[in-house]
């Protein structure tokens, strides 16, 4: 399935990477409002046994409130050069306004100076650093939609071997939220 449609972005809008380990990370993940994001990078610990979690310890039984604010992602080529989007929540799909399920990241968005923010996340992930993204971004072809602020955390994944095969996604969204000093 082609996607076919480039997301804009909002020119002025903070866009950052928070790697972990960091201040800044901690500060975002720290916020009593980022409860999700907390409990999804507590999850993704708990399945570590000492390193990448195996993508068959994931069970979505066990996280049925962080579900429609999941993705999952198939890493291609090693080392990463594309990503296929395999899995996408509810949540995901209704406040974005597209479902992108299928669709590979270079068809949605270009390997440019423009996107490179996006790209370097998900080639970082894929080599196994956890980083938080703040972003705001617009899918739709039109102006019928405002432009949504999110964070997103991408963590890897195995598939019964020692390269990371799947990324591990959870977006949450920022539409209510008072202004962060670790966000500016």
């Amino acid at each position: 399935m082609s996607h076919a449609m480039t997301p804009v972005l909002i020119e002025t809008a903070p866009v950052r990477r928070l790697a972990q380990g960091t201040p800044e990370f901690d500060a975002a993940m720290g916020q009593p409002e980022h409860q999700d994001l907390c409990d999804f990078m507590a999850y993704w610990e708990s399945k570590r046994e000492g390193g990448i979690p195996d993508r068959a310890a994931i069970d979505p039984v066990e996280i049925p409130k962080l579900l429609p604010n999941v993705l999952l992602i198939d890493v291609i080529g090693q080392p990463a050069y594309d990503f296929h989007y395999r899995l996408l929540g509810t949540a995901i799909v209704e406040v974005d306004g597209v479902d992108y399920r299928g669709s590979k990241l270079s068809e949605m968005v270009p390997s440019t100076s423009t996107f490179r923010h996006i790209w370097e996340h998900h080639l970082n992930a894929a080599a196994g650093t956890i980083e938080l993204r703040q972003d705001s971004l617009r899918w739709t072809r039109d102006d019928s939609r405002d432009h949504v602020d999110y964070l997103i955390l991408l963590l890897p994944l195995r598939r019964g071997g020692d390269s990371i095969e799947t990324l591990f996604g959870f977006i949450h969204y920022l539409m209510h939220e008072p202004r962060r000093p670790w966000a500016q």
